[in-house]
């Protein structure tokens, strides 16, 4: 007797539309047309304030919509402040220290060592309500698990 299949005829967990939601994320996420990242809410702070940056600067400003995860997952990261313990595969959850204050944050990769001989990588965070994404190098990073309290500010 064979598996049940969805209404797309496939498995379910194979179905990139009815497979369950990856730990950590919803079945249906926020988007708008000009961001680059999606969002657990309409209401999340960063993408409120994105947009609010985004009239300053003259830019068009679309309303959020509310689309099936499966729709953008493989098209834009998740919003680091709507979904801090989430790492896509090939990132790491990190720690980042910005002006002495500890970060949750996601290292997308490794890019080398700097003159300094010191590794750098790129990493994803928010701060201020702004999503950044800057180069740092290795006194500035942490490794961090999903729910991890921030480190103390003496560490390194």
């Amino acid at each position: 007797m064979g598996e049940s299949r969805c209404v797309h005829d496939l498995l379910p967990r194979q179905c990139g539309l009815c497979r369950p939601a990856p730990s950590g994320l919803a079945e249906r996420v926020t988007v708008t047309p000009g961001g680059t990242v999606f969002h657990g809410t309409a209401r999340c702070e960063a993408l409120v304030e994105g947009q609010r940056k985004a009239l300053r600067l003259g830019l068009e400003v679309h309303d959020p919509r509310a689309v099936p995860l499966a729709q953008v997952l493989h098209d834009r990261p998740p919003c680091v402040h709507c979904f801090p313990d989430y790492a896509p595969e090939g990132t790491r959850l990190c720690w980042i220290r910005r002006d002495g204050v500890w970060y949750k944050g996601l290292l997308k990769r490794w890019s080398g060592r700097n003159a300094a001989n010191l590794w750098e990588a790129d990493v994803a965070y928010v701060a201020d309500l702004a999503l950044l994404d800057v180069v740092a190098d290795q006194r500035s990073l942490l490794p961090r698990e999903p729910g991890q309290e921030a480190p103390p500010l003496s560490t390194r």
